[in-house]
């Protein structure tokens, strides 16, 4: 079993423990003595379906994300946002569903307790966990993906390994007799493992010499970097792509049953959501009017699928109407509603008739406008690879990339952007679609919340 799955099995079944212990520490403090086996039974259907909403908020807000570096800054904010919505919605489950026990002191007592194992599991206990041994390892690779991969394994102690050396192509290319004196660092540091970038030209006559030392000589593990980025980071680096990539990992055929699931899940979801939505509007245009008595909508163009232009709704949320190429040099500002309704994404709403006309999907990358993509295409290799697939209303990119370019060119980030596109291209699937509705459920509750 790989670091991953290993993980987030531990975090799982360490949270469904510490939820049972505290259930049992609750009725014992609660009567002072142990719970026979009548007042359990009574109490763990209601605090079973406590347990299971639990960990669906904690799944949404990221808590069983892989544990890279930039999650375990966040993780105590998190617990405790995740704690302050968990204990909202114990409440409401438990006055408003008839569970039949009594008195409701149990469930503050429950609440008390759980936050408290929880957050000592999960702070204390899990990076207690860690493996207790990490081997040594070599990076054969170049360029900033290398640097940021040897960044996060060695500064992370959820990985089972950890670079002593990275070996660029410079490296590779300026050192005389560069064998020797890689077997005498192997031999001397006991290096167990290899990471090596397969795609690298200078390494490519590397290879043979490195495969002897790995598997001949020292038995190593032998990693390749481009994959091990990709499930590092969840994110295709751009510069590994090219026409074998497009091979290997774009097949039309095989997306039948997935886009035909896809279109379907997004005209049920866009009939569904019309509904409040009709019933909303109303009071969402007395609002807009009320401020400024401008156009309850506007429209702009984007880059849809194959490249094709659409037309897209949206509620006016700016002083005026800013569309097309306005928008890369726009002086508009957000009215106060526009500012409500941009925080919670009610501005969207008009685009459900996007996904009905099949011009958008809920999950897909976001879709740009004609002037942006114009720019990349041209800065960018195999920008346009995005377009392949239905653009949505929110994707991969958008629930991992927080510092996303707006208002105008940015090439840095916006090669940073298409990484995360990139790799929900390689990986679609219904599973992955799910998750980032989940997470951007998330999003808008913690950005409506602050």
């Amino acid at each position: 079993m790989g670091e991953r799955p290993r993980e987030l099995l531990t975090l799982i079944l360490g949270d469904i423990i510490v939820f049972n212990v505290s259930l049992l520490l609750t009725l014992t403090l609660r009567y002072l003595a142990l719970p026979d086996l009548e007042r359990l039974v009574a109490h763990v259907g209601p605090f079973l379906t406590f347990s299971a909403v639990w960990l669906l908020v904690f799944f949404i807000l990221g808590l069983y994300d892989k544990h890279t570096s930039l999650l375990k800054r966040l993780l105590l904010s998190r617990i405790l946002y995740a704690q302050s919505i968990n204990v909202v919605l114990a409440g409401v489950l438990f006055f408003i569903i008839p569970f039949g026990i009594a008195p409701k002191t149990n469930l503050v007592i429950y609440l008390l307790i759980s936050i408290a194992l929880l957050t000592w599991w999960r702070l204390r206990i899990v990076p207690a966990l860690s493996p207790a041994r990490r081997h040594k390892a070599i990076l054969f690779a170049s360029g900033p993906e290398a640097i940021e991969l040897v960044d996060e394994i060695n500064n992370n102690d959820r990985y089972s390994y950890y670079f002593i050396r990275l070996i660029d192509k410079d490296s590779l290319e300026s050192t005389e007799d560069a064998e020797a004196k890689i077997l005498t660092l192997m031999e001397r540091e006991k290096v167990e493992v290899i990471v090596a970038d397969v795609k690298e030209e200078t390494l490519q006559a590397f290879l043979p010499i490195l495969f002897d030392l790995s598997f001949l000589r020292f038995s190593c593990v032998y990693l390749d970097f481009n994959r091990l980025y990709q499930e590092t980071f969840d994110r295709v680096p751009v510069r590994m792509i090219n026409y074998e990539w497009f091979i290997s990992n774009i097949s039309q055929t095989k997306t039948v049953v997935y886009d035909t699931c896809k279109r379907l899940f997004d005209v049920v979801g866009a009939l569904f959501l019309l509904i409040p939505s009709a019933i909303l509007m109303p009071i969402v245009a007395l609002a807009i009017k009320i401020e400024d008595r401008g156009p309850l909508l506007y429209t702009t163009i984007r880059v849809g699928q194959y490249n094709q232009p659409i037309t897209i709704y949206k509620l006016r949320t700016k002083n005026g109407v800013d569309s097309g190429a306005a928008a890369l040099q726009s002086t508009l500002v957000d009215t106060k509603v526009g500012t409500f309704l941009r925080k919670t994404r009610i501005d969207e709403l008009p685009q459900l008739i996007n996904v009905l006309k099949g011009d958008l999907s809920f999950i897909g990358p976001r879709p740009e406008i004609p002037e942006l993509v114009s720019a990349y295409a041209n800065e960018i290799p195999y920008y346009n690879t995005r377009h392949l697939l239905k653009p949505g209303l929110s994707g991969w990119a958008q629930i991992n990339n927080f510092d996303v370019p707006r208002g105008g060119v940015d090439v840095p980030r916006t090669i940073e952007k298409l990484s995360y596109d990139l790799f929900y291209l390689q990986r679609r699937s219904l599973l992955l679609d799910l998750h980032i509705a989940l997470k951007t459920m998330a999003a808008i509750i913690m950005r409506t919340g602050s």
